[in-house]
């Protein structure tokens, strides 16, 4: 399964290092955070450099519905990405003329920078299937293929799937959707599917069993019906996705490059300060404060991943680790258990993803005591009962 960075503020070089140290396959760019005169000189600078990296483009146009409001945090959407990127309201694109007109406006757009693949726009389903929002999110993936075919570009085009984690949590609604867009006369190659919980810190809108076994089955009915599927904003989920499977997953530097949520581009109140530094332990399945961790690893030294980021956290300095170096350490701390997790027969990859659910709940009951509320185990109850819906849903 492939892994790409989840591009966004303060990249610096933690993307071209990534690559660099075959971490990572590839970025997923974020126009919100890059002018439009850095986005193509990084992708030409890209290509020459590791001619062999993928380089995607999320135009971010599911944001186009904040683009009148002033508070918005759109970053450089509006100024520099103003050939595609407009304010939109939901009426405006209850035409179908207006959907086939920002699909083309978009790739075009992409098709004049050095990208391996395309990806076209589309807007958030953000409550229910049965809505006006999902017949227009519709309507961006069926007029895909139509607007793309008049480019005659020879790079494969990816249809975006934005989906709200409430709306999948409906599964006669969500499984409805899926047969219809797979039955698709012109069907795109592929999907970009982004599951969007309330804001980036809402830990339970993404590990709850609806949400995980629903986001399975959108990879697992894609697949079978011939698409590859590129998660975005997939973080620690992003193996389980490829044994359903997905063929890439993504993560990135902060919170919400982790997950998924129009909260990014909404008005903020207050400021904020830097997060506590992490670390991504396979052992536990999950992130654990640097603090922590030299705590943990005398009493559990198998919490150590023994890989080489491991010596990025320096136990001289209490394992803390610099700030632009912490991301390395996830993505290959995904990316071996992409590697662990993911076999070719789809109940072997089940079946080692809940041995290793049920090594991680061991080690929990192991530590004497209490962990920050981001680093306990609550997480893995609802990655279990996932797995089961999942395979009741997939009828496996």
């Amino acid at each position: 399964m492939k892994l790409y960075a989840q591009h966004g503020a303060q990249a610096g070089e933690k993307v071209e290092e990534g690559i660099r140290r075959s971490l990572i396959d590839g970025v997923i760019y974020s126009p919100r955070d890059i002018s439009a005169e850095n986005l193509r000189n990084k992708l030409r600078n890209f290509r020459e450099q590791f001619p062999s990296s993928e380089r995607l483009f999320d135009s971010q146009f599911y944001a186009a519905f904040f683009g009148e409001d002033s508070d918005a945090r759109l970053g450089y959407l509006l100024e520099d990405y103003d050939a595609y990127f407009q304010p939109r309201r939901r009426r405006q694109l209850e035409r179908e003329s207006q959907v086939r007109e920002d699909l083309r406006a978009a790739l075009r757009f992409q098709q004049e920078l050095p990208l391996t693949a395309l990806i076209a726009p589309n807007i958030l389903v953000p409550r229910s299937f049965n809505s006006i929002e999902a017949l227009i999110a519709k309507n961006f993936i069926r007029f895909t293929m139509r607007e793309y075919a008049i480019l005659k570009d020879p790079r494969p085009v990816f249809a975006t799937l934005a989906v709200s984690r409430d709306a999948i949590r409906d599964k006669n609604e969500l499984t409805e959707f899926l047969n219809e867009i797979t039955v698709l006369d012109e069907p795109p190659q592929g999907f970009y599917v982004l599951i969007a919980a309330r804001n980036a810190d809402a830990r339970t809108d993404i590990y709850n069993a609806d949400v995980i076994a629903g986001w399975m089955l959108i990879n697992h009915t894609l697949k079978l019906n011939g698409f590859e599927v590129i998660n975005g904003y997939s973080d620690i989920v992003t193996p389980f996705l490829g044994v359903a499977g997905g063929a890439g997953g993504s993560l990135g530097w902060w919170s919400n490059l982790r997950a998924f949520s129009m909260d990014r581009f909404t008005p903020i109140a207050g400021g904020g300060r830097l997060p506590v530094q992490r670390y991504l332990s396979i052992a536990l399945l999950n992130r654990i404060t640097y603090f922590e961790l030299d705590a943990i690893r005398r009493l559990i030294p198998s919490i150590l991943n023994e890989l080489s980021t491991d010596a990025l956290y320096d136990p001289k300095v209490g394992f803390e680790p610099q700030r632009n170096v912490e991301v390395l350490q996830s993505w290959e701390a995904v990316r071996a258990l992409n590697s662990r997790l993911i076999e070719n027969e789809q109940p072997n990859s089940l079946a080692a993803s809940r041995q290793l659910l049920a090594e991680a709940q061991a080690h929990y009951e192991e530590i004497p005591f209490a962990l920050d509320s981001k680093s306990n185990a609550e997480h893995l109850v609802p990655l279990l009962e996932g797995f089961d819906l999942f395979e009741k849903l997939a009828e496996l």
